[in-house]
């Protein structure tokens, strides 16, 4: 069975230049890339909620806090992490979002303006601007134009100017961001309560990195950190004091001498296996990653791959690299590997991608159309179809690129956010049956599975005083994963603090945060792992319940 996973948190990412380099704490100790990230992300989601516990319960509140993160989302990318099964996202979810759509940047927005921009002039009379968007792709209402064209420091004289408009669009955002990133430093309460938040007084760390397999800044040793706590131990007590009770998990772990101490990158074939004697029944395998450890992307892509083209008559083809790149997507869909593409198939191309399901009638459609064989699509008749939808929008290739970036490519046509692999079953006494099963985005479904095998293989302990409040820790040779359980009627938030462990690195990016637990429900708090395996690593930990 072939399939390709998003990597999720261990996907590569690039560095948004954000307001914190201005501030006097991040000149004496730089913020990791990481960092910056997930400050970045509460600053966009503080724009349109009072807290970053609050949740998202429309599609439109999405798409605005997609815009306040420097997003400019379509709606068919809306649709993809909005389906009709979605009733509500979580900052987490948000994190995890904004991770996969880049941020639109100036270029982006001018190349899109240009092909618009018929006399090749930098503006576009209104007349056009009018027809273009009311006519063609996403359809904007007579109002929307109206409001832009009514924009006075980029339109005149019947025209509007892209290049301010751009310009405007750009230094509104980063103001925007920066606006909120200051408020965040000045108000040590909503830093403390925020998700992920570093509390006042977090312990200095070493301005000199040591290259490690991450790309996280390593702290100080032991001995260094407790000789300068300072003014870091009595914030700690200002906070603890808001605290009703708290509970602490240290775990020592050895070395792992059979690993390498660097990340590999995953353009090699590895292979992974399990031997086991399973009973009768159904079982569920779940490829997953803790999200602990990121790579960085190599180079920043400047130029995109072309997609499509004309020839002399004006007939839109697909290029030969997209034709290749379309073929190898063809190849990871095809799950039974028999050269074709059931609906069943299909589908879980469109719901990764679209988020929406071909039904039975638009399937007929497709086999009227296109060329299939028993029922089932080709490879040609895959291609086609791809270039009916250029051809939809008038070799517009947007939302061929809301395609790509789904499946994990880059601009460069580069497969760098998903992880192709094959999974192949063995049996002595019977023929097992595998079926691939859809794990809708942002749905909770790995992490309901994460949180029943915790419970079921972890170590628990409950907080003193709340027995209805406990904290389970599954210890792995490689890595540790931590979930919070409330049996309680009322939802509680969790302050978790991890700076005492060392040599450890976690996928929530920062050692201090809090978390919100839903009433009669279980979260997966965090993943730990060692961030450099040939050492010793100690994981300590302290879960408080907030007033």
């Amino acid at each position: 069975m072939r399939m390709a996973i998003s990597p999720g948190r261990d996907a590569s990412f690039s560095s948004q230049k954000s307001a914190l380099s201005e501030s006097p704490r991040t000149k004496r100790f730089p913020l990791t890339e990481e960092e910056i990230f997930y400050m970045n992300c509460r600053a966009a989601y503080l724009t349109v909620f009072k807290s970053s516990l609050e949740n998202i319960i429309s599609k439109e509140q999405l798409y605005l806090a997609l815009q306040h993160a420097g997003r400019n989302p379509s709606q068919k990318t809306i649709n993809k992490y909005w389906t009709p099964q979605t009733a509500k996202l979580n900052f987490d979810d948000f994190c995890i979002i904004l991770r996969k759509e880049k941020p639109t940047s100036k270029a982006e927005l001018l190349k899109s303006f240009k092909q618009l921009d018929v006399n090749d002039n930098g503006s576009i009379l209104h007349t056009d601007l009018y027809k273009l968007l009311t006519k063609r792709g996403e359809k904007m209402t007579q109002e929307e134009v109206n409001a832009i064209i009514s924009l006075a420091d980029v339109n005149a004289d019947g025209k509007f100017d892209y290049i301010k408009f751009c310009k405007v669009y750009m230094t509104t955002n980063e103001q925007c961001l920066k606006t909120t990133v200051e408020k965040l430093e000045v108000d040590s309460k909503l830093r403390r309560q925020q998700f992920g938040s570093h509390i006042e007084g977090s312990p200095e760390r070493d301005p000199s990195p040591v290259p490690k397999p991450s790309p996280r800044t390593i702290r100080k040793t032991d001995q260094e950190t407790f000789s300068n706590k300072g003014d870091m131990r009595s914030s700690l007590l200002a906070a603890t004091r808001k605290f009703k009770t708290s509970v602490s998990f240290t775990i020592t772990m050895d070395v792992n001498s059979n690993r390498n101490s660097k990340l590999t990158e995953p353009d090699s074939i590895k292979v992974f296996g399990w031997t086991g004697e399973l009973g009768p029944g159904i079982y569920w395998l779940i490829p997953s990653t803790t999200g602990c450890r990121l790579r960085k992307e190599r180079k920043p892509i400047t130029e995109e791959a072309q997609l499509v083209y004309r020839d002399e008559t004006g007939e839109l083809f697909l290029t030969k690299e997209f034709r290749s790149t379309l073929s190898d997507i063809f190849e990871v869909i095809d799950l039974d590997g028999n050269g074709l593409l059931s609906l069943e198939e299909y589908n879980f191309f469109e719901l990764r991608t679209s988020g929406e399901k071909c039904d039975e009638d638009a399937w007929a459609v497709c086999r009227d159309n296109f060329d299939t064989k028993k029922n089932e699509l080709t490879r040609q008749g895959f291609m086609d179809l791809n270039l009916m939808e250029a051809n939809d929008r008038e070799g517009d290739p947007r939302d061929l690129w809301v395609t790509l970036h789904s499946m994990g490519y880059n601009k460069a046509l580069e497969l760098t956010e998903a992880c192709p692999f094959i999974i192949d079953i063995y049996a002595d006494k019977c023929k097992p049956r595998i079926k691939a099963v859809h794990m809708e985005a942002c749905s909770g479904q790995l992490e309901k599975a994460i949180c029943k095998s915790v419970l079921n293989k972890g170590n628990a302990r409950v907080m003193d005083g709340y027995e209805d409040i406990i904290v389970h820790t599954y210890k792995h040779d490689t890595w540790i994963t931590s979930v919070i359980e409330n049996k309680s009627d009322n939802k509680v938030i969790i302050h978790i603090n991890n700076e005492l462990s060392k040599n450890c690195v976690n996928n929530r990016g920062l050692n201090i945060f809090a978390v919100e637990v839903a009433p009669k429900s279980t979260m997966v708090c965090q993943h730990v792992m060692p961030l450099n395996e040939r050492q010793e690593w100690i994981y300590y930990c302290v879960y408080s319940l907030m007033s």
